[in-house]
């Protein structure tokens, strides 16, 4: 796929615009090598969000533009959006992939010049945050997951990532041109179907979106580097679930805003997993599904900043 990142930037500097904000954009060096794309939005409590599978730090945008007294730092992960590509190449077995999670985060907050910082994340990053807050609790002050994350239980498997799971697929989906309907598509699959239907995922977002599919390497990149979430019949792959000794060391104050129809897990998974953690609070944020702080801004903003402030 031939890359395009002007293209890229167009689509993304469309949707800071719309929201009328100029993140301040720049590029950290991380000590295993390599740099990392950060955008940074308002001042304050210093915040670092790290966002899913495949997509980049600007998913957060509309969250970070509504943010008050916050610090909003967006990465985007190494091999996403505008970041260099993982130094050594794709981490591509689960060991391999849990223990570069390990040090992703305190090795981020170093480039940073952060000691402290709450962490934000989603998804996927929810694998990175939790695993890297487990590695060094002591770094992190407050950890927010907003939806169901990787890690924990799922109810059910998209029909795109039980595809992946087949020998030679997953090569193969990285190496089909993507058109916005495809993309579009993805997207339901995954949990944002409300979102586009009610216009809260937008056609400027689904331009973001779809360029950076498209007109980056993310997609290659991640699927690369990602382990198998999923097999073709069984759903989940237990081996990537977190552990209760895992979970015990976060013992900072942890906020889960959980989509409650999450099609990955919803609220009935949200309650058995909360209170696996010594000092959560779930919050079930209604109707929502695997992108909270889309479907519904105000409750997730009002909460963040509450808890941010407790």
């Amino acid at each position: 796929m031939a890359r395009d990142l002007d293209r890229y930037r167009e689509a993304e500097s469309r949707l800071w615009r719309k929201l009328g904000v100029t993140p301040v954009d720049r590029r950290v060096k991380l000590s295993s090598g390599g740099e990392v794309r950060v955008q940074e939005v308002g001042d304050g409590t210093p915040t670092v969000f790290i966002h899913g599978g495949s997509i980049a730090g600007t998913s957060w945008c509309q969250l970070a533009a509504s943010l008050d007294g916050v610090r909003s730092i967006l990465v985007d992960r190494p091999g996403c959006g505008l970041s260099d590509e993982i130094v050594g190449g794709p981490v591509r077995d689960l060991a391999s992939v849990e223990a570069y999670a390990d040090r992703l985060l305190p090795d981020l907050l170093d480039g940073l010049e952060l000691d402290q910082a709450v962490v934000g994340a989603t998804s996927y990053g929810g694998l990175f945050a939790f695993r890297g807050a487990a590695a060094a609790p002591e770094r992190v002050t407050r950890l927010i997951e907003y939806s169901w994350l990787v890690g924990a239980p799922s109810e059910s498997a998209p029909f795109s990532a039980r595809m992946a799971a087949i020998p030679g697929m997953r090569a193969l989906m990285t190496r089909m041109p993507m058109t916005r309907r495809m993309v579009r598509g993805a997207l339901r699959q995954f949990g944002l179907g409300k979102a586009i239907d009610s216009g809260a995922f937008d056609d400027d977002m689904l331009d973001w979106a779809f360029a950076l599919l498209r007109h980056t390497d993310t997609l290659a990149n991640d699927t690369r580097s990602s382990p198998r979430l999923f097999t073709p019949i069984k759903g989940q792959n237990s081996d990537i679930l977190l552990t209760d000794d895992l979970l015990s060391r976060l013992t900072m104050p942890v906020l889960f805003l959980w989509g409650e129809e999450d099609p990955n897990g919803g609220a009935a998974v949200a309650r058995a997993f909360a209170p696996r953690l010594p000092n959560a609070e779930l919050v079930i944020v209604p109707g929502a599904e695997h992108a909270p702080w889309i479907d519904d801004p105000e409750t997730c903003v009002s909460r963040t900043q509450a808890f941010l402030t407790s």
